[in-house]
């Protein structure tokens, strides 16, 4: 046709689509193509999310957040041994003789 506009042009239309197509998505269940293939989110945050079935990202910084807190104490507890009393020796009258007399 003579008179067709093209639409690919208009941001506003495109972006319109964009929003679309998350939503019905989302409805459908599935994960939105922009967590999928989004650069701006790392791949160990879509990893936790994939997961864990969260849909904000904010949720799967926490989780990983959490991780390595409880990571770095179970490091922390296995470096120190948990026991924190200093052994003492007794008393050099009440250690037994090595060298005989």
């Amino acid at each position: 046709m003579e008179g067709e506009i093209d639409l690919s042009k208009n941001t506003e239309i495109n972006q319109a689509l964009k929003e679309f197509e998350l939503k019905s998505q989302e409805q459908q269940g599935q994960q939105p193509v922009e967590v999928l293939q989004g650069s701006d989110v790392p791949k160990m945050v879509q990893l936790v999310m994939k997961w864990t079935g969260f849909k904000e990202q904010k949720q799967a910084e926490y989780v990983l957040l959490g991780f390595v807190v409880v990571a770095i104490g179970i490091s922390l507890f296995l470096i120190f041994g948990g026991n924190f009393k200093q052994k003492t020796l007794p008393p050099p009258d009440q250690l037994p003789q090595i060298i005989p007399k």
